[in-house]
């Protein structure tokens, strides 16, 4: 690595800017070990201080792991340097459930679209299996909000796209969060029945997956997250009129 001596007052991020470009480069690749905190900081010429609060702030955003007694490597999976902040700023929109369930739109209609046409038998095996618990569930739908979830998680995975699965998975908790609120939304809808509705309606995902129809797949998602839309937006106009009286 041409390590360039730094003599600048923004020390940290210059270092950050150059071994993430060592990365970009390919001097730096999965699983390399990086030299010792001293080497590094006699190389770029800076404080051990420096390089220490460079590398673990590489290391908080998913570039870097470091191994106690072992050393510094590079992440076999550094795409979460891009998907962990993404992770914050959803975070932060907590409150705004509507902008939360635009992005989940987004990343399941191409999600489900993908596993239609890429699905294998053991991704339609655990579909299945999920959909069965979910009938089993019916119409307590004790564990509803995990097996929705879970349901959404197995069709990225089905997508056989790692980082869409990857933005999936680590954004769970956010959608997680979301399905809860949603979901006692729709259950407060006075509608009866609304649990075996929601079982119809993936079942009906399924079989398009199943099928290879992912035209129809798509369709049938938009339509699922779009009726979670329209109650949301009834619930929070709602509100509103509730708040202004």
């Amino acid at each position: 690595m041409n390590i360039k001596p730094i003599k600048n007052k923004r020390t940290t991020e210059i270092i950050l800017e150059q071994i993430k470009q060592f990365m970009i480069e390919g001097q730096l690749n999965p699983g390399d070990k990086l030299p010792t905190e001293m080497e590094l900081a006699e190389r770029f010429q800076v404080s051990r201080t420096s390089i220490r609060e460079s590398l673990s702030a590489l290391s908080l955003t998913g570039i870097l792991e470091i191994r106690q007694g072992e050393g510094i490597f590079v992440k076999h999976s550094p795409s979460n340097a891009v998907i962990e902040p993404l992770t914050f700023i959803l975070l932060m929109e907590k409150n705004h459930v509507q902008n939360i369930l635009e992005v989940r739109k987004a990343l399941e209609i191409e999600s489900v679209d993908l596993a239609a046409q890429r699905r294998t038998e053991q991704d339609i095996e655990s579909l299945r299996d999920l959909l069965e618990r979910m009938e089993k569930d019916l119409p307590e739908a004790k564990n509803s909000e995990y097996l929705d979830l879970a349901f959404h998680l197995a069709l990225a995975t089905a997508s056989k796209n790692p980082l869409l699965d990857r933005l999936m998975n680590t954004v769970q908790e956010i959608f997680g969060q979301t399905l809860k609120v949603t979901r006692t939304l729709w259950m407060m809808s006075s509608q009866e029945g609304t649990t075996q509705q929601l079982f119809e309606e993936h079942k009906e995902v399924y079989l398009a997956v199943v099928n290879g129809e992912n035209e129809k797949a798509r369709s049938l998602m938009y339509e699922h997250l779009s009726k979670v839309e329209q109650q949301l937006q009834r619930y929070q106009e709602l509100k509103d009129m509730i708040e202004k009286t």
